[in-house]
């Protein structure tokens, strides 16, 4: 890459940024999750409207899904999934192994590992007390907007996943050709919670390039960051992006 060519693409990144960043004002969050502070990636007038959730128990503990929808033309600009279960601190080496059977063993291409479908990736680990993940991918079917697949999850019915979303979509709108799909997974001593973005691609985009996805992977990074502000995490909790 020349020079200028270089210098575009930076200048690209930055008005790509800059209204970004004035879109996700600290204003703006629509709702408080777990200490996050969710923001829609949308340019909306109205906030993202919650079209389903799931309430239950493993015991005494409490888990939940929730999904929220950004609608436009009969087309979907936005979903996003959010997920806790916590278990107040209790029986931390079950819970912990729990929280890996899902994320990184129910199946090897999605969750917390790395796939040939995934445009970028990043994990941080610190064994029993602590893990986080971020991915960012372009999905374009029903199936991966549903996803990910955590096939047959111990306690959680997560095939509930793909039933709420679908009741709430009842056929009535239709998926873009591409959305880009980014996922926030965080684990500390006791409490997995998760938040997924599907975006439709030409809301920012008309065309995907690789220029493209990288400065839409860059905005994707700062919001996880944030998210990492949200909870507090020291250095050593953070994901290493550089």
């Amino acid at each position: 890459m020349n020079f200028l060519n270089k210098l575009g693409f930076i200048f690209i990144i930055f008005i790509f940024s800059f209204v970004f960043n004035k879109s996700f004002a600290s204003d703006n969050s629509f709702l408080k999750f777990h200490k996050l502070n969710l923001k829609t990636y949308t340019f909306a007038e109205t906030n993202p409207l919650r079209i389903g959730k799931k309430r239950g128990n493993v015991e005494e503990y409490p888990f939940g899904f929730d999904y929220y929808g950004s609608f436009k033309n009969g087309k979907i600009s936005e979903i996003i999934e959010t997920f806790y279960f916590d278990n107040n601190g209790d029986f931390m080496s079950r819970f912990n192994d729990w929280a890996r059977d899902i994320v990184f063993k129910s199946n090897p291409n999605n969750g917390c590992n790395n796939s040939e479908q995934k445009s970028y990736h990043a994990t941080v680990d610190n064994g029993a007390v602590h893990f986080s993940c971020f991915s960012v991918k372009i999905i374009s079917s029903m199936e991966e907007l549903y996803g990910p697949n955590f096939n047959k999850a111990n306690h959680i019915p997560m095939v509930q996943r793909k039933k709420i979303l679908q009741k709430a979509l009842k056929q009535k709108y239709k998926m873009p050709n591409k959305m880009f799909r980014i996922e926030h997974f965080f684990y500390r001593s006791g409490k997995l919670i998760w938040v997924f973005y599907s975006i439709d691609v030409n809301l920012f985009f008309d065309e995907i390039t690789q220029k493209n996805i990288e400065t839409f992977i860059n905005v994707a990074i700062q919001r996880h960051k944030d998210f990492e502000k949200d909870l507090r995490y020291k250095d050593h909790l953070l994901i290493n992006f550089d």
